[in-house]
């Protein structure tokens, strides 16, 4: 993967609410991972997804979504 971003929506562990981190890739692969939000609705995780998108040029990735 080349240097960038990527925003992921990931299930909580709860089973019922989402969390959104931030991934920073440089070119070498390596990822560093940064949280914004945590146990937050599916409404909520998607708005805070398209804001820090927007903010960094990121694409978006939501794991583990059955829609």
């Amino acid at each position: 993967m080349s240097a960038g971003y990527e925003v992921r929506v990931t299930p909580h562990v709860s089973g019922n609410t989402y969390n959104v981190d931030l991934v920073s890739w440089d070119r070498r692969g390596s990822g560093m991972v940064v949280g914004k939000s945590f146990n937050v609705s599916r409404e909520d995780a998607d708005r805070e997804a398209q804001r820090v998108a927007d903010l960094y040029g990121a694409t978006i990735v939501k794991e583990g979504d059955d829609e």
